[in-house]
């Protein structure tokens, strides 16, 4: 879901006409084995320079002509997002701004949480504006693919929904309504997480769900993760929450009216009533035949789950589109309780990636194979490590990545810290 750009134009304080003539000098990655792919800069990825600040939030989503748009924005601080777009190979995308950069504003503080890819060209971006110091609400942008707000959409390219808290994700069906999921700003034990939906044109679509909304699964500091689109046209939501380390992924599964699938969280039940796992840190992946649960479940919750993670359960679970079993659930020991993972699919290899609590700089990428072994074709001996460049007190601590799917056979990588002045970025081939 990822690649990356020329700047510009700046982010917190910098020249909005600065630009970057030719390619952008490389990343500082090192990335073993070499995995890199050769398409983006030679393999050496690119290095961006971005004034982030302290609060800095990077959202990014792979779009339909290959490109990848990359919004940058402060939590709660400004009333602009910075866009960023770069093709296949690393270059900045001239079709959008100036020299693949360009900026969208809002009348209030305004941050981008996720982004999609929009029908017929063009971008989806979804997060939340605020009117005081504590007070936000949804809001949903449409972005031309030239960048430019699309005055068709909402009040001049933004539709305000009256839903306090925050977007955290965000699809596109192919109908172009757009699907929505986020919290309503509570935090901790107070958050209940909700999906809606919008029309093309920006409206609130009331028909879905109650008035509008549907309540999702909710846990303590929980957010709307992810949402995917099922073949039969079904909506998956995924809420991962954690504390103290008792953490878990909470499933829901919607049909198009917004209304719960029947039976669904009965199977699911069933489901995790057979294993008795007290905490579950996973991710759930769309296929063509349903979805897959991939993660590590223990049978108790432990402040420190690294303490713990040899003696994890790993588990990858195959679900047909209503949530009945698709086959049996594959186990094997796993460390993927240690940090959060994310989980894609390629050809018939699961993919975990996931950075470990005790050296955030660093993510490591699992191929597994349907058995739940490692599958040795993939970097050494089924694994490969992805260490950010920056190094001294608490800098892996800071470290914030963002990983997608980029293309068949590839993702992109994107890692900054929190206070830094540039964007890291590297393409990696499955």
């Amino acid at each position: 879901m990822i690649v990356w750009i020329g700047l510009a134009v700046s982010v917190a304080g910098c020249s909005s006409h600065a630009k970057v003539a030719g390619r952008p000098p490389p990343s500082g990655f090192a990335v073993k084995p070499d995995i890199a792919d050769p398409l983006c800069n030679g393999g050496r990825g690119v290095r961006l320079p971005a004034g982030l600040g302290g609060n800095p939030v990077v959202a990014s989503a792979t779009m339909a002509d290959g490109s990848t748009l990359i919004a940058v924005s402060q939590y709660a601080m400004r009333r602009a997002v910075v866009l960023h777009s770069v093709t296949r190979r690393c270059l900045p995308n001239r079709e959008l701004g100036d020299q693949g950069a360009t900026t969208i504003t809002f009348s209030s503080r305004l941050w981008v949480n996720a982004v999609a890819p929009r029908r017929g060209g063009g971008a989806i971006v979804a997060g939340a504006y605020g009117h005081g110091p504590t007070h936000e609400e949804w809001v949903v942008g449409e972005v031309t693919p030239h960048g430019r707000l699309d005055p068709r959409f909402g009040n001049g390219g933004w539709a305000v929904l009256p839903f306090r808290g925050e977007v955290t994700a965000v699809l596109q069906e192919p109908s172009g309504r757009i699907v929505i999921g986020g919290d309503n700003g509570g935090g901790g034990c107070c958050t209940v997480n909700w999906a809606a939906a919008v029309s093309a044109r920006g409206r609130l679509d009331r028909g879905f769900g109650a008035r509008g909304r549907v309540e999702l699964p909710t846990g303590v500091d929980s957010g709307v993760e992810g949402l995917a689109l099922e073949p039969n046209g079904d909506v998956l939501a995924n809420v991962v929450y954690g504390n103290m380390g008792c953490d878990g992924v909470g499933l829901a599964l919607l049909t198009p009216g917004g209304r719960p699938v029947p039976l669904f969280q009965t199977r699911l039940a069933r489901f995790w009533r057979g294993f008795g796992f007290r905490t579950f840190v996973g991710d759930a992946y769309v296929d063509d035949n349903g979805f897959t649960l991939v993660g590590t479940g223990r049978k108790r919750c432990v402040e420190k789950p690294w303490l713990s993670a040899p003696l994890a359960t790993g588990l990858i679970s195959r679900f047909r589109a209503g949530g009945e079993p698709a086959s049996r659930t594959i186990r094997f020991p796993s460390r993927m309780a240690d940090g959060f993972p994310q989980a894609f699919h390629e050809g018939t290899d699961t993919f975990v990636v996931r950075s470990p609590s005790a050296d955030s700089g660093l993510l490591i990428l699992t191929a597994r194979r349907p058995d739940g072994s490692t599958d040795s074709r993939f970097g050494k001996r089924g694994r490969a490590w992805v260490h950010t460049p920056w190094r001294g007190p608490n800098a892996t601590l800071e470290t914030i990545f963002s990983i997608g799917k980029a293309s068949p056979r590839a993702i992109v990588v994107i890692a900054t810290r929190y206070g830094g002045h540039q964007l890291q970025v590297i393409r990696l081939r499955l």
